[in-house]
């Protein structure tokens, strides 16, 4: 059982190809991410079009692009995703800059909200600064369906950890001086994405080795969280935080849409339902606003006799706590974070480790969830360097 100050519901986590990569001159948006039907076949991992990439998006001190290239669905349908990848400016090293593979947080199911198309600079362009600066290639997804066609599989392991592992592939295609060698990273829903490219990225990208993987604040235990919320829907004693709620189960199910059919009416309420469709035009921070998702109580979203286990089911299917990794993992928490609480955390490591699981864990005293970015960096790169045997 986890802790009760994490029931608020939180969540927040080089193929050769026939077709020649299309690098074209700056293109509008909506043309961009809107590829034709027949330039999308291919192998997954190589790239379908890449284009220079400035203004705030552009990480300081790099060659910057953004891309779309190919992936796979959970159907195994050939799929393009978009995302952006950073290159320090400057001769590589011996077999090319050591390559970070970077899943941002969560920010809606929604295309506009995909990190790519932000029209301004984030926190997550500021962490890939800092590992440009330390001689890093950073390439970040914007996940599957998130700015391109198709529904977004949010919180999916499988299709997550799949455009992690793809566009580290495509990045080599885009630029020759990126090395064949990767870590992925993420943080939030980036950290829960990490964890599952950590069991299946080695064998997705045979040819493009990971070496390891870096969770920091990882969601996890989402359908306990779900079944507290569910529980405080009818029950007088029942005291959760509304915020998270209103924010991310949405989003939820329409990540568990996209691999499985799941029908809101069996456990929302006529007011949840009326909302749902605001989640594929809004991002996390419209969803807040006040007569949205905002506000909302578990009573004002859940049915008190509805049956929401096709949703757990899925959810506790992408559950990182049970994987099984096949490299070394290393998980980054703050215990001041609210979003992804420590007590969450704790217990997914747990049982990660009692299973004999490689997995470093590492806390930091007054760090809430957007500051464990920057407050483990220095630990994060020196266990990055490990992997890559890179001596400072």
């Amino acid at each position: 059982m986890i802790a009760a100050g994490c029931l608020a519901l939180s969540a927040s986590a080089c193929a050769q190809d026939s077709k020649t990569a299309e690098f074209t001159a700056a293109a509008p948006l909506s043309a961009f991410y809107n590829p034709s039907a027949e330039s999308i076949p291919g192998q997954r991992g190589s790239v379908i079009r890449a284009q220079p990439l400035t203004g705030a998006q552009a990480v300081p001190g790099a060659r910057n692009f953004l891309t779309l290239y190919r992936s796979l669905d959970a159907q195994e349908k050939t799929v393009a995703v978009s995302g952006t990848l950073a290159v320090p400016e400057g001769v590589a090293p011996a077999g090319g800059w050591p390559l970070i593979s970077w899943g941002p947080g969560s920010t809606g199911v929604a295309d506009v909200c995909a990190a790519s198309r932000s029209e301004g600079s984030s926190p997550s362009r500021d962490e890939q600064a800092r590992w440009v600066a330390k001689g890093y290639a950073v390439a970040r997804t914007d996940y599957q369906g998130l700015g391109t066609p198709g529904g977004h599989g949010y919180m999916i392991g499988e299709t997550e950890q799949r455009a992690m592992a793809d566009i580290a592939t495509a990045a080599r295609e885009i630029d020759k001086s990126v090395g064949s060698r990767w870590v992925a990273m993420g943080h939030s829903q980036g950290g829960h994405a990490a964890l599952f490219a950590a069991v299946d990225a080695a064998g997705w990208t045979p040819n493009t080795p990971l070496l390891g993987a870096i969770a920091l604040a990882p969601a996890s235990h989402l359908g306990e969280q779900v079944r507290m919320a569910k529980w405080a829907a009818s029950n007088p004693l029942g005291k959760l935080g509304t915020g998270d709620v209103s924010v991310y189960l949405p989003l939820l199910v329409r990540g568990a849409q996209t691999v499985t059919d799941v029908d809101p009416a069996r456990f929302l309420t006529a007011r949840a339902q009326s909302l749902l469709p605001v989640a594929d035009s809004d991002c996390t921070g419209g969803l807040r606003e006040n007569g949205k998702w905002g506000g909302l109580s578990p009573k004002d979203v859940f049915t008190a006799d509805g049956d929401v286990s096709g949703l757990l089911r899925v959810l506790d299917d992408n559950d990182p706590s049970a994987l099984r990794f096949t490299v070394p993992v290393l998980v980054l928490q703050g215990r001041a974070d609210l979003t992804v609480p420590l007590s969450a955390t704790d217990a997914m490591v747990a049982e990660q480790q009692g299973r004999g699981e490689s997995v470093d864990y590492r806390k930091y005293d007054g760090v809430d969830h957007s500051e464990i970015v920057a407050a483990s960096f220095a630990d994060a790169l020196g266990w990055a360097d490990t992997r890559f045997g890179i001596t400072r």
